[in-house]
């Protein structure tokens, strides 16, 4: 299980600390729950994107986009019509279908959704496991709790991954069946991929069990470690910054 969420680079988000990395992230994802303006939210939005282009390259950001647009369609379309109050903007007899209100809090939704995905998706795609580890352990996390946290990024995308190579292979072979096939026998068709990818995922475990056990899970004894943060030579300036960014923000975009 080699697949990770890391993608190399050289920007300027590997070299900041994985501690303050993780305060900026924590911060910036409370900040898109204060009340700002909309504008200045998708100004903000559009930054981390911006961040997330300039350092891990824009085909990523753009795959990142790709992944969360179907659960972002699903939330804009649903929420106008749960909202009634405010100005209406269409109706069907006496019946309001979706108000100026609603709009305003579906795009207010999106935007929060967007920023808080790419912020937590530049913190796991600019720095390794091991001292994304570090980082959780130097804030007092429970060992297992940041085991978990590190082998979830790791065994998701190894499943993701083996699941879009079968994909692939089972649309190889049955290439001349592609056109003209109806969307519910393309349904029935994904029943052999989910049962390929089951069996792959069995056939990790002893994989995963060996990997806790050479992580230690399980002893009682003190657990040492081989890696630490200490290359990082500026830790302060970079809490610093994760500290003024929001607030800076706050201050710009506050309502």
């Amino acid at each position: 299980m080699t697949t990770s969420t890391f993608v190399a680079g050289n920007g300027w988000l590997y070299r900041f600390d994985p501690r303050a990395k993780i305060l900026l992230m924590v911060l910036l994802c409370v900040w898109f729950f204060l009340p700002v303006h909309l504008v200045g939210l998708y100004c903000v939005v559009a930054l981390v994107m911006l961040a997330g282009g300039l350092n891990t390259g824009f085909s990523h950001v753009y795959k990142t986009f790709r992944s969360i647009l179907p659960m972002l369609l699903f939330m804009v379309l649903f929420m106008p019509f749960n909202v009634r109050t405010g100005r209406p903007l269409f109706t069907l007899g006496t019946l309001t279908i979706v108000t100026e209100e609603g709009l305003l809090q579906a795009a207010r939704l999106a935007g929060r959704f967007i920023g808080i995905s790419y912020v937590c998706t530049l913190l796991f795609a600019t720095t390794i496991m091991n001292e994304v580890m570090l980082a959780l352990r130097w804030y007092r996390l429970p060992y297992k709790a940041g085991l978990v946290v590190t082998l979830a990024f790791t065994y998701i995308p190894f499943i993701a991954d083996s699941f879009n190579q079968i994909a692939e292979s089972h649309r190889l072979r049955e290439a001349d069946r592609e056109q003209g096939r109806k969307f519910l026998q393309r349904l029935r068709d994904l029943v052999p991929t989910l049962t390929s990818a089951l069996v792959v995922a069995l056939r990790s475990i002893p994989n995963l069990a060996m990997s806790l056990e050479m992580r230690g899970l399980g002893l009682q004894n003190k657990r040492s470690q081989y890696h630490n943060l200490e290359s990082y030579r500026h830790p302060f300036t970079h809490f610093l910054l994760s500290a003024i960014i929001p607030i800076g923000l706050w201050l710009l975009c506050k309502a």
